[in-house]
C-alpha cells in the first residue's frame, strides 16, 4: 500500500529534527500517556474527563462523585503502559508471558476478588455486547491460538511494514479474547508496542461518538467479513496524523531555536 511509504517516509523525516530537550520529550511523553488512559478507559466506560485522568495520576486525588473503579482503572493501565513502554524501547521479544504481564497490569484492580484471574486464560466463554456475528475463542483453544498468534507475530515481525502488523495485532489479539477482562485495552497496549518498537508514534483511539463507532465497526468488518483493510487504514490514519502533527511541533520548535539564536548574536552585537 502506498500509505505505507507515506508513513515510513514521515517517520524519517520526524528523525530528521534536532533532538528535543529533556524537558520537552517528557512533557510531549507525559501528554500522550496520560491521553491514551484517558481514552482507552473511556471507550470502555470510564466516566473521568482527561482532565481528571491527568489530575488522578499527577497527584493520586480521586474525583468527588466519580466511581472509586474508574480511578482505580487509570492507575492500573498507567502502571501497563509504562511496562509496554519499557518492553517497546527496549525492543524486547514480545511472547505469552509478556501478554499476560499486560494484562494483569490492566486488570489487577478491576475486581479485587477476582484478582487471581488477572493476567490468566479465561474458563468461561464469552461473547462480544451486541454483535452476535462475532464468535471469541472457545477456552479450550485459547492457548493454541495464543501460540499461533505469537508464531504469527514472529513470522511478520521486520518482513510487514509495522504499522500493519500493529493493526493485526490488535485485530487477532482482540478476536480470540483471551482474558476475562481488559482485552481492548490489552489490545491497543500491544498495537502500540509494535510502532514504538519501530519508531513510529502512540496512537489513542479516541473516545467521542464518531471515533468509537468508526473504530468498532472497523473492527467488526474484520471480525466479520475478513475486511482487515479497514482496519489497517483506521491505523493508519491515525498514525499519519499523530506523524503530521509531531512534524508540525519539531518545526515550530526549530524555527523558535533558530529565532533565539539570531536574537542572542544580535544582543551581542549591540554590545
Amino acid at each position: 500500500m502506498q500509505i505505507y511509504t507515506k508513513l515510513t517516509d514521515l517517520r524519517d523525516k520526524m528523525n530528521t529534527f534536532r533532538p528535543l530537550s529533556k524537558e520537552e520529550v517528557e512533557s510531549i511523553e507525559k501528554d500522550k500517556k496520560y491521553d491514551h488512559i484517558w481514552s482507552s478507559n473511556a471507550i470502555e466506560g470510564s466516566s473521568l474527563s482527561k482532565y481528571e485522568t491527568a489530575a488522578l495520576l499527577e497527584t493520586g486525588l480521586t474525583v468527588h462523585g466519580k466511581p472509586f473503579a474508574d480511578h482505580l482503572a487509570a492507575l492500573d493501565l498507567s502502571r501497563a503502559y509504562d511496562y509496554v513502554q519499557e518492553l517497546a524501547i527496549g525492543k524486547l521479544p514480545l511472547d505469552e508471558i509478556a501478554i499476560r504481564d499486560i494484562n494483569r497490569l490492566v486488570t489487577y484492580s478491576d475486581n479485587p476478588t477476582k484478582r487471581a484471574e488477572a493476567g490468566q486464560y479465561r474458563q468461561i466463554k464469552v461473547w462480544p455486547n451486541g454483535v452476535p456475528e462475532v464468535h471469541y475463542a472457545d477456552p479450550s483453544d485459547i492457548p493454541n491460538d495464543m501460540q499461533k498468534l505469537i508464531q504469527w507475530y514472529q513470522e511478520v515481525e521486520g518482513k510487514e511494514h509495522p504499522v500493519k502488523v500493529a493493526a493485526m495485532l490488535h485485530l487477532k489479539f482482540v478476536t480470540i479474547h483471551p482474558f476475562r477482562d481488559g482485552n481492548s485495552r490489552t489490545a491497543r497496549l500491544l498495537m502500540n508496542f509494535e510502532l514504538v518498537k519501530h519508531g513510529y508514534l502512540i496512537i489513542n483511539i479516541q473516545p467521542d461518538k464518531i471515533s468509537r463507532n468508526a473504530y468498532m465497526e472497523a473492527l467488526k468488518q474484520a471480525q466479520i467479513k475478513d475486511n482487515y483493510e479497514s482496519f489497517i487504514e483506521l491505523v493508519a490514519d491515525y498514525e499519519q496524523d499523530e506523524l503530521d502533527k509531531r512534524i508540525d511541533l519539531l518545526t515550530r520548535i526549530e524555527k523558535e531555536r533558530k529565532f533565539a539564536q539570531s536574537q542572542t548574536r544580535l544582543d551581542k552585537f549591540d554590545k
